[in-house]
């Protein structure tokens, strides 16, 4: 008879955790039968020697993959493959579930529903977590004592939401969760350096399923970490939140700063405020500058962006620009948002409004940009908006843009030939109307021309940017 339910837990140089992890899953009360598929990905310790021990007389599969195979979902994703069981269920190894009914709560909170594609666990914090772990644990959705249910009732309800909101809506945690095997074979695990399982949950939703939050289903987890993960932690997080949500946590250097003060005073707050003994207050007291400084530094730094092609980049140039009518200089201005999963430096152009450049244009130029409608719009006017671009006054782009759903899903972009006037001086023009001026929040996307350079493309930005990329990728980083 084959298994309800395959636990799969991947590993890497657990053997501290490991064999408390395994005898806390085999101890559980069912009614269903279960399988263990343990994913060891080149462990130099005791792992695969526990795993083996527990498979001589447990249901218990080893997998073995090289160091260089492992990916948070790739790596669950073929597991999933070699499991039997109906429901799957994905754990790592310093979770250790917190009692006997972890496993069967979670399956009777899949099967109330066929619409619930996954079910996540609560977390309680280990008895050695530092304050600071325990401070950020409490903030999670993980720690809720309250069940919940995630579901769309209209999937452009969803490209309403701020990015942030996004993120916060598609919750799920692959500490401990589940995912049914019908829903999987639908909507399989992206192989994503990170953040596999709100990719996954977001996927879920926009189809129609529901995502549950099982609070009654319980693990401890929590672990310590050295200064260099929680930079690293912060890198992962801004490129997975900007490619699959479209948030950006801080677009300048300005925005960083002010991030790390934000976060640091709240968390030094949350420190005084919480029962502890004086002398874990004082060490967090101490860290908790070091933590924020290097989370904020990953993120801004992931979200730096590399320029791959020489240009003029229109958006920085927007101060040099003249704006008609002269009223229109309070109805437009340098921004950032996001439409659909793509976050954009915008400039801002509420109609009616003319944005003139006069620019040298080099050889074999063209121009680059998006066009949208701050989605916040979309609730509060009908009227479509006009796009134009012209060069000395001839348009060579007239573009409406309905306030239909389809346009929130994203940016509608352009590449438009200015070869006709190279080696001129030339008047670009953005022009923006409408009939209804109400909430016309209308955007160009990173307008640039873009050339051919004589000479090799180089600056320091990238170089900046390419030397960290280096450093991430030499790096293996695990779950949270």
């Amino acid at each position: 008879m084959k298994p309800l339910a395959s636990v799969i837990l991947p590993v890497l140089n657990e053997e501290k955790n490991l064999g408390e992890c395994l005898s806390a899953v085999f101890s559980q009360e069912t009614d269903f039968r279960f399988e263990v598929i343990v994913v060891d990905s080149g462990s130099t310790d005791r792992s695969r020697e526990i795993a083996r021990e527990f498979a001589k007389s447990h249901p218990l599969i080893l997998l073995e993959l090289s160091r260089e195979e492992f990916g948070h979902g790739r790596t669950r994703q073929l597991a999933s493959l070699q499991a039997e069981g109906e429901y799957l269920v994905y754990l790592v190894a310093d979770a250790v579930p917190a009692d006997k009914h972890w496993l069967s709560r979670l399956l009777d909170s899949a099967r109330k529903d066929e619409r619930v594609a996954g079910v996540y666990s609560r977390q309680i914090h280990r008895q050695d977590a530092d304050l600071i772990s325990r401070i950020r644990l409490k903030k999670r959705k993980v720690s809720s004592l309250a069940c919940s249910e995630n579901e769309l009732k209209n999937p452009f309800d969803y490209w309403m939401m701020s990015p942030l909101e996004r993120i916060l809506f598609c919750d799920f945690d692959d500490v401990s969760s589940l995912r049914k095997r019908s829903v999987l074979e639908k909507i399989p695990i992206r192989d994503c350096v990170w953040a596999e399982d709100l990719v996954w949950s977001k996927e879920c939703l926009l189809n129609g399923y529901k995502i549950v939050y099982e609070p009654s289903s319980v693990v401890y987890h929590s672990h310590r970490s050295r200064a260099f993960y929680f930079f690293q932690r912060g890198w992962l997080d801004q490129k997975s939140a900007e490619e699959f949500f479209g948030q950006h946590y801080y677009p300048s250097a300005g925005d960083a700063l002010r991030g790390f003060l934000f976060s640091a005073r709240e968390l030094i707050r949350e420190i005084l405020t919480e029962d502890a003994k004086w002398t874990e207050k004082c060490s967090a007291l101490f860290k908790a500058p070091v933590v924020c400084s290097l989370e904020v530094a990953g993120r801004y730094f992931a979200g730096l962006k590399l320029e791959k092609e020489a240009s003029f980049n229109l958006w920085e140039r927007f101060s040099r620009a003249k704006i008609l009518p002269e009223s229109g200089r309070v109805r437009a201005a340098k921004t950032s948002f996001t439409i659909g999963d793509k976050w954009q430096r915008v400039i801002l152009a509420h109609p009616f409004v003319i944005i003139n450049y006069m620019v040298n244009l080099p050889e074999r130029s063209e121009l680059k940009l998006g066009i949208g409608v701050k989605p916040e719009a979309f609730n509060n006017r009908s009227e479509p908006i006009d796009f134009m671009v012209a060069v000395n006054g001839e348009p060579i782009l007239r573009e409406r843009l309905e306030m239909a759903p389809e346009n929130l899903k994203g940016w509608k972009e352009f590449v438009l030939d200015l070869s006709l006037w190279s080696g001129r001086s030339v008047k670009i023009s953005l022009v923006t109307a409408s009939e209804d001026l109400r909430y016309a929040w209308a955007g160009w996307a990173e307008p640039r021309i873009i050339f051919k350079s004589a000479k090799d493309f180089f600056n320091w930005r990238n170089f900046v940017i390419r030397s960290i990329e280096t450093l991430m990728g030499m790096r293996g980083f695990r779950h949270p």
